[in-house]
């Protein structure tokens, strides 16, 4: 088990922006892993805090165990000093969570991500429990991820301060999509890491104390949120309000069609991993004209922007 004060102390290294990482499929839905590992790389240049690897973003939901290993592994790999976090509990059979959590420590991550299990949030303190045991179990910082793809999954507040101070959770990507919910959170647990994923609430966040981004803009623009944090956690209220904007924008034009759209704007940017995905949402041409626009803006944006800007 990992102490309490182990975990505190280590919180720090996980603060700020979280780039969530892509999958990429050749047109047969296997796993490139070229791809995948230049694709990390490319992620690299732009010095975000720390990886989300085996994400909703990764499409984590239509990887097998041996595919999410590898993807953690070689995230680690390629991350050097940087902190990777990976979910670790997606087998249907929750009796196989803690053997599966253990094999995703092996991977070399600084920290594993738990999602509720399928049904479970609907007996709150059987959750707790859950979540208690595993994080208990655990030899590295643990995190918490309301997954919007399983139901019920969003967490009682009071259900995650306990979570924190009495069995050492590390923190949470909170998917309430409110600054109340994200407020609640942070009120609950001071000394934990409370991610925001939320575009449209995201500068209210930070200023209410979130420690961090953790949101599906970062899979193709990590620096525009890195831009918009260092410029948010400095003050410059000026300059936070225009990232924030590019922000709330990009997620927007992404919805039409992401996790294909973050796909498709990597391409743009100069990293091709294709646009195929075993999540089964649509990629219209709509969205690669849409994706094509905000681009052009943002590159023209980032032209006229002071070099100290």
């Amino acid at each position: 088990m990992l102490s309490h004060n182990a975990i505190t102390t280590d919180n720090a290294r996980f603060e700020g922006v979280m780039s969530l990482l892509l999958t990429p499929f050749h047109e047969d839905l296997s796993i490139d892993w070229t791809a995948y590992e230049k694709y990390v790389e490319w992620q690299l240049r732009w010095d975000p805090h720390g990886f989300f690897a085996v994400c909703g973003t990764s499409e984590m939901k239509w990887l097998t165990l041996p595919e999410r290993l590898k993807l953690a592994r070689l995230a680690v790999k390629h991350a050097g000093n940087k902190p990777v976090v990976a979910t670790a509990n997606l087998d249907p059979d929750i009796s196989q969570h803690e053997d599966e959590i253990a094999q995703m420590i092996e991977t070399g991550v600084s920290g594993i991500v738990l999602v509720p299990p399928p049904g479970l949030g609907e007996d709150p303190p059987a959750l707790e429990d859950y979540y208690a045991r595993l994080i208990e179990a655990a030899t590295v910082p643990v995190f918490l991820y309301e997954w919007p793809q399983v139901q019920p999954y969003l967490l009682d507040p009071e259900i995650f301060g306990r979570l924190v101070t009495t069995h050492g959770l590390a923190g949470i990507k909170d998917t309430t999509c409110t600054l109340e919910g994200v407020r609640a959170k942070i009120e609950a647990a001071p000394g934990a890491i409370v991610y925001q994923a939320n575009m449209p609430y995201l500068l209210d966040a930070v200023r209410a104390g979130a420690r961090g981004i953790m949101a599906v803009t970062t899979a193709a623009c990590a620096d525009l949120a890195l831009a918009f944090w260092k410029s948010a956690t400095e003050g410059d209220d000026t300059q936070a309000e225009r990232y924030h904007y590019q922000l709330v924008t990009l997620d927007a034009v992404q919805r039409f069609g992401y996790p294909a759209t973050a796909k498709y704007l990597a391409g743009l940017r100069g990293v091709d991993i294709g646009v195929a995905c075993r999540w089964p949402i649509p990629f219209p041409k709509e969205a690669a004209k849409a994706m094509d626009l905000w681009y052009k803006n943002y590159e023209k944006a980032a032209a006229e922007r002071p070099a100290n800007g």
